[in-house]
């Protein structure tokens, strides 16, 4: 049986973008429908949140209850950058409060009922989205054997985040090749530690952090074509740089020693076409932001809630479209340049071809 949902606007992803994007449309009186992508559980990178992010989770209106959420106050940061020493930096010194570490998951599974409660249908299918456009609707549809659904809705919001979304062309240009390998374990009992722990290594950078539940994560990043190419390889070459660390090889070895690894993608980029006619995209669909700037979860409700306001108050989307898109990528130049500022800054200390990539000395030299 195929279940057909008529709504002014269907939004494709639900994470903190296209949650964001939602709630703030549904609030103004839109009729909503976000789709879902399921898939299997699995560990995520953006665990850790400035306190900025409440800006938006005030103006959805959900920061109440994002602080009822089983979430860890961050404390502050140690660093080791560009130089040997140990740099610590107050939390408590932000306008916004402390900064929170959370369960990635659990995190967007509460944005996924806070858009619920707004009055958003979410609708959850294991398969990908196909969209045709028919006069002035598009028409999305999971094309299920059985118990199909479609979605017909005047404007999309794509908010897919690094996959490929059902509409308009997918190509991006990538300004980098730098991946994380997570190692995610549980804390001893009794730890104390709740500072995000940032540090400059050999043969890229590494953080570390605590997270709710006991739990704690570990992640290296570095350029793709620097890994070995088999999962054991990477594990054992995920050891030997952790071993030559100092601040984050302290933290770890609070840790189990054989846990596992997983891998994500955290290169910067930004898609060729980021509108057109009746769509949009937007958080990292739209351009993808370096872990080490912070901008991560942030921005990306952020600019959910943006683009919800733009929508509501817009009467060319065509025009207002254009506008966020030139916006798009003069804040994407914008950080390239704020990007190769803090790189520079450490990639004098070492000689390996991560760092020659980023301003540093050649390994030769």
């Amino acid at each position: 049986m195929t279940k057909l949902r008529v709504a002014d606007i269907a939004v494709i992803g639900a994470g903190p973008a296209g949650c964001a994007a939602a709630i703030g449309l549904a609030r103004a009186g839109c009729d909503v429908v976000l789709c879902d992508r399921e898939r299997p559980p699995r560990r995520k990178p953006g665990e850790i949140i400035e306190s900025r992010v409440r800006v938006s989770l005030g103006e959805l209106g959900i920061e109440v209850s994002f602080d009822a959420l089983n979430s860890l106050a961050l404390a502050g940061n140690v660093s080791s950058w560009d130089g040997e020493d140990f740099i610590e930096s107050d939390g408590m010194t932000s306008p916004y409060g402390l900064g929170v570490l959370v369960d990635r998951s659990r995190f967007e599974a509460w944005l996924i009922s806070e858009a619920e409660r707004a009055g958003v249908a979410v609708i959850s299918s294991d398969r990908q989205l196909h969209a045709e456009r028919s006069g002035n609707r598009w028409c999305l549809s999971d094309r299920a054997e059985r118990d199909s659904r479609i979605v017909v809705a005047p404007l999309v919001i794509q908010a897919t985040g690094r996959a490929k979304g059902p509409i308009g062309p997918c190509e991006r240009t990538a300004t980098d090749r730098l991946v994380a390998l997570l190692m995610y374990g549980t804390m001893p009992d009794g730890s104390r530690e709740q500072n995000l722990l940032i540090e400059a290594g050999q043969n890229g950078w590494w953080y570390a952090a605590p997270l709710p539940h006991g739990q704690a994560v570990v992640a290296f990043l570095t350029d793709a074509d620097f890994l070995p190419r088999t999962w054991a390889a990477k594990k054992e070459y995920f050891r030997a740089q952790l071993a030559i660390t100092r601040l984050v090889s302290t933290f770890s070895k609070t840790l189990p020693t054989d846990l596992p690894l997983v891998g994500h993608p955290a290169n910067s980029g930004l898609r060729h076409v980021i509108s057109g006619e009746g769509w949009v995209c937007i958080g990292e669909a739209a351009a993808s932001y370096d872990p080490l700037s912070g901008r991560g979860v942030p921005l990306a409700l952020a600019k959910g809630t943006a683009m919800a306001r733009l929508i509501v108050n817009g009467e060319n989307m065509s025009r207002a479209f254009e506008a966020y898109e030139q916006a798009e990528r003069a804040t994407f130049e914008d950080y390239l340049a704020q990007q190769r500022l803090t790189y520079r800054r450490a990639a004098p200390r070492f000689s390996s071809a991560f760092w020659t990539r980023r301003g540093g000395r050649s390994a030769n030299a």
